[in-house]
């Protein structure tokens, strides 16, 4: 039943206000801003809405959450990138492929400042404190869930959306699936490059998805808990429905991986960074994207660039881990240096106005 269940709460609370006439992107910025006594009259809906946002669940341990976001941190950049190679295989899912196209943001010459984006909401969910009241990592959370009801309705009241058959656009096992991969697919793949994270921390992790799950509408009391149940959750999702060769799909993966070649107005060392970035991407898809989807992508498979990358990248980041889990200085000394290199990235390709996103369905 998963597959046909979207965020009812949101859901109730938008069209509410679609059919008031108000803007809902106004009046959410003034709920995640000023909380529900900035809001004249407030539906029934809205305040229920409201209600679930600003209340604790009983189960959340900030402690385990702020450790959660400080492993979460420590991947930087190459975090960012892992979440989104590691997608490539979930974009031959028929219901996430249309769901994505049919915002005309996720293809093509859109793709990379899409995943810039997702990299801002990445970065402000896990900087210290930003799942808070009002910080602006939760800020961003229930805007994001804001976008999630307007997608989701705006794709399911068209008539060319097969809903017995897809389910639901953006549904509660697609809320679920992004961040085990964010979380417990993260921090286990990512040893192949060298990271040591442990299992302690990996579950912290899982439990500051959790959290931002809950702020977003997920129904949290299915959310894996160890790392075992994590595991076995993304098994349980990648089986629910089979990949396709559907060319929405294949080309949503083609515009991901596309995205990071470098501009032509890119000149010099620049360039040259930019090519390394690129290739970084490669490197990934080849050690955590399926040998069909490489296929069906028509993506070079350089694996003796992928075997020098990590040979050359491995030992760092396993030096820095041993470092880090023995000298308390040394991880926050680290812990710093990876927030300034996350910010600098994405200060450098996401100008502030990129950050206005209003999504418009192309059925």
């Amino acid at each position: 039943m998963a597959m046909w269940e979207g965020d009812a709460l949101a859901d109730k609370a938008i069209l509410e206000l679609r059919e008031a006439g108000a803007n809902p992107h106004a009046v959410i910025e003034t709920l995640i801003t000023k909380g529900l006594e900035g809001i004249d009259a407030p539906s029934e809906e809205l305040v229920a809405l409201w209600k679930q946002v600003s209340t604790l669940p009983d189960w959340l341990d900030w402690e385990k959450l702020e450790k959660g976001a400080r492993t979460y941190r420590r991947y930087g950049v190459q975090g960012f990138q892992f979440q989104g190679v590691g997608t490539l295989d979930s974009y031959r899912n028929e219901n996430l492929a249309k769901t994505l196209m049919s915002t005309g943001q996720y293809s093509d010459d859109t793709a990379f400042k899409r995943f810039l984006l997702t990299c801002n909401f990445w970065l402000e969910i896990s900087e210290p404190g930003g799942m808070r009241l009002f910080e602006k990592g939760w800020q961003v959370a229930v805007r994001v869930r804001l976008l999630h009801t307007l997608i989701r309705r705006a794709v399911i009241s068209n008539p060319k959306w097969d809903a017995d058959k897809i389910g639901m656009p953006i549904n509660q096992v697609g809320l679920h699936a992004a961040p085990v991969i964010s979380s417990v697919v993260l921090g286990h793949q990512l040893k192949r490059m060298g990271y040591r994270p442990t299992n302690d921390e990996i579950e912290a992790m899982m439990h500051l998805w959790r959290y931002i799950c809950y702020v977003m509408g997920a129904s949290t009391e299915f959310f894996p808990v160890t790392s075992d149940e994590g595991i076995q959750m993304m098994f349980d999702i990648s089986n629910l429905q089979r990949a396709t060769d559907d060319p929405d799909g294949i080309r949503l993966c083609q515009s991901f991986i596309k995205a990071f070649e470098p501009r032509k107005n890119v000149k010099g060392v620049a360039r040259m960074m930019a090519w390394l970035k690129y290739w970084d991407n490669i490197v990934q898809a080849v050690l955590f994207v399926s040998p069909e989807t490489r296929r069906l992508m028509g993506m070079s498979n350089p694996t003796w660039f992928a075997a020098l990358t990590i040979f050359a990248i491995s030992p760092r980041n396993f030096v820095q881990d041993w470092l880090r889990h023995r000298f308390p200085s040394y991880a926050v000394r680290l812990d710093n240096r990876m927030r300034r290199q996350r910010r600098a990235w994405l200060k450098e390709h996401l100008e502030e106005s990129d950050l206005v996103y209003r999504p418009q369905s192309k059925y």
